[in-house]
């Protein structure tokens, strides 16, 4: 599937979402006026950890980035007033963080949500200036599943398990979303392509659509256009574009980068326009 840049800025024109070249962007408010490119720090972990986190951000800074994305929960082990002000100092926004969904305080199996632990994760943030935080994908598959679905082969089997899984972690994310936003925080999903390569028991609504349909407006999308444009390759229907139009005011920010994994990837999801590395 081809997606050209003017295309996919024309959907994002119309006030659907906000949009950002790799990495994310900032908080809903940059996309009504200009979308600010930022930065997903788990790209350069490995610099960060060598460099430390303060001199990282300034340096992601002094190549133009607007702002920066975490990961794993933390901020590298920082305290996170320390790192509210390396972000001030360094000109940086916080535009999100990425999670496991048991820091939402959910537990997939016996079903059940620890209020507690959202106030938790969402009174870290909020210290450090981030008021989106992220699962994407630790604990959201569906029994079943696995992270390879939708990268081409068979899609994976429906089943009442799926199903069930799906409607009951809807249900969660609802619950979860109306605390988080009590706190003044957004909690949402980041997908791979298993979001769309699998399938519930009427043979035709995926994961992601289910997911979606089913959910609050207070739960966020975080669409990853490498691999959904990844899925597209070889799932007919999926298609970025029309993530946005489906599902209108739910992406305050998004991931853009080469559609598909490794070294070797020469396909691209038509935004960053040049080879690079998943």
């Amino acid at each position: 599937m081809n997606v050209s840049r003017r295309q996919f800025f024309s959907i994002l024109g119309a006030g659907t979402a906000a949009a950002a070249l790799p990495g994310c962007i900032c908080p809903p408010k940059c996309a009504r006026a200009r979308a600010k490119i930022g930065l997903q720090l788990y790209s350069l972990k490995d610099y960060i950890k060598g460099v430390g986190l303060e001199r990282g951000l300034n340096n992601i800074a002094a190549i133009g980035y607007k702002g920066v994305e975490f990961f794993g929960g933390s901020c590298f082990g920082n305290d996170p007033k320390e790192v509210r002000k390396w972000l001030k100092d360094a000109g940086l926004v916080a535009c999100g963080i990425h999670v496991d969904n048991r820091q939402y305080g959910f537990d997939t199996k016996a079903w059940t949500f620890n209020k507690d632990e959202m106030k938790k994760i969402c009174d870290f943030n909020l210290t450090f200036g981030n008021n989106l935080i992220v699962c994407p994908g630790g604990g959201n598959i569906p029994p079943g599943a696995k992270w390879s679905d939708g990268q081409g082969g068979d899609l994976c089997k429906p089943s009442q398990a799926i199903d069930d899984f799906t409607k009951r972690l809807c249900d969660l994310y609802n619950e979860g979303a109306e605390v988080a936003a009590n706190y003044g925080c957004r909690i949402g999903i980041h997908n791979h392509t298993w979001e769309h390569g699998i399938l519930m028991m009427d043979g035709e609504t995926t994961f992601w659509d289910y997911f979606f349909s089913h959910t609050d407006q207070k739960v966020v999308m975080e669409q990853d256009v490498g691999w959904s444009t990844c899925a597209g390759d070889s799932i007919p229907g999926v298609n970025p574009m029309v993530q946005y139009k489906k599902y209108p005011h739910r992406s305050p920010t998004l991931h853009a980068k080469e559609n598909g994994m490794g070294k070797g990837v020469v396909k691209f999801d038509a935004i960053l326009g040049k080879p690079g590395c998943d």
